[in-house]
């Protein structure tokens, strides 16, 4: 029987999982835009509207609320939702604080004992510049802004970017070692007293090959992390995931929905905790939803209503591999910069559109400046996978058009 769900968000993760669902449930999403009205009805409320957007719950009669927004979710919709009798599918605000709250989140995995690279919170400049004038090269700045993380390799490169956050008031700037290896990302599904892994992922956040340039969002991801061991997933769920969630409910905030652990596994095969993540993220949520063989609406109703720890045992994965890649728009004159290869690139892989990707008056898709899609594809091996990936985006064309030559390409063995 097709269910309503409502998918609170407005970027790629919100868009792979509205794709995901559209396969045997009715999808509603906000905000919303051009690039969904395919498979999906958008909604035009605003994220943090909650009021606006629970009134239109009721009144359509959705059945399950999902939330990938962080906006949303400090706007408390967790809470409102369910004292209306609304399910929906996501932490509070509370409990979602271990993720949005950086400098919470490092005082919590140094209580919890979870290793984590050595790091300092500092609210005022000269405390902070202090602080880095005995700190090893490199090393990483940030604040609670989604995308803040810089890494330095001077203080006088670090006092430029100290300056503007300090001016613009960003909150607490947290400082931390820069921890040298394999970023991953592991996903759990959770009611807030049981978890089960949910999926992983490699992440490619810097800008460049090579693991050079700037930190982003994401640049590409390879599912699951053919790196990351057994032995080391039963070390995230004892020493990282069941910790934080025993925490949160001593708090009186048990953690109801998507918690994942974002890391580094190191040379010598040690883990290093970086952050929390509520959702998957834009550039591996198509590559982990792609591997999971569950139906999800069951999954996340399960978690609500009481029954998970009861009634789920695991969650099944494929077997199979999959990769994705983040195509990125450096044109700064976005005039008619229509997409070309759209058509040929989608009859084997998913496409995953960002939020400032529209459709013109001839219905062609158009990039921005920035993020532009998520191409993801998949294979029995790591190598087939990576190799159809960019296969696809090679039938993908528009002005400044830009990605990363080298995600997955050198895995250790063919997998």
């Amino acid at each position: 029987m097709r269910k309503k769900i409502l998918i609170i968000g407005n970027s790629a993760n919100a868009y792979a999982l509205a794709k995901k669902l559209s396969e045997k449930h009715d999808i509603y999403i906000a905000p919303g835009n051009d690039t969904l009205k395919e498979f999906a009805v958008c909604v035009d409320i605003r994220e943090n509207k909650v009021k606006e957007l629970l009134e239109f719950a009721v009144e359509n009669g959705i059945d399950l609320t999902v939330s990938c927004s962080r906006e949303s979710i400090q706007n408390n919709i967790t809470e409102i939702f369910s004292s209306n009798n609304q399910q929906i599918f996501s932490p509070a605000k509370e409990a979602a604080s271990i993720v949005y709250d950086k400098a919470l989140m490092k005082k919590v995995l140094y209580k919890l004992r979870i290793p984590t690279p050595k790091f300092g919170i500092f609210e005022k400049q000269n405390l902070a510049m202090d602080y880095i004038k005995n700190l090893k090269n490199p090393f990483v700045i940030k604040t609670n802004d989604k995308s803040s993380a810089v890494i330095l390799t001077s203080p006088k490169s670090a006092k430029i970017i100290s300056d503007s956050l300090f001016t613009t008031k960003s909150g607490k700037v947290i400082i931390e070692d820069y921890v040298w290896g394999t970023p991953f990302s592991f996903y759990t599904l959770t009611d807030g007293y049981k978890a089960l892994p949910f999926g992983s992922s490699i992440i490619y956040k810097h800008s460049l090959e090579g693991e050079g340039g700037q930190l982003t969002s994401g640049m590409g991801a390879c599912s699951p992390n053919y790196k990351l061991s057994i032995e080391q997933e039963y070390f995230l769920m004892d020493n990282v995931v069941y910790p934080a969630l025993d925490y949160l409910e001593i708090e009186g905030t048990p953690y109801i929905g998507i918690l994942g652990v974002n890391g580094i596994i190191t040379d010598d095969g040690k883990i290093s905790v970086l952050g929390f993540e509520s959702f998957m993220q834009d550039c591996d949520c198509a590559s982990v939803l792609s591997l999971v063989d569950n139906d999800l609406y069951k999954l996340f109703e399960s978690c609500i209503i009481g029954s998970f720890s009861d009634e789920v045992d695991f969650i099944a994965q494929k077997d199979s591999f999959s990769a994705s890649l983040v195509l990125v728009c450096k044109n700064k004159e976005n005039n008619e910069n229509v997409i070309s290869g759209i058509d040929r690139a989608i009859e084997d892989s998913e496409i995953s559109f960002f939020p400032s990707v529209r459709k013109n008056k001839y219905l062609e898709y158009e990039a921005a400046t920035g993020s532009v899609m998520v191409i993801t594809s998949g294979g029995r091996t790591v190598t087939s996978a990576v190799n159809k990936v960019y296969e696809e985006v090679s039938e993908i064309k528009f002005n400044g058009l830009y990605y990363r030559k080298d995600i997955c390409s050198s895995p250790s063995a063919e997998i």
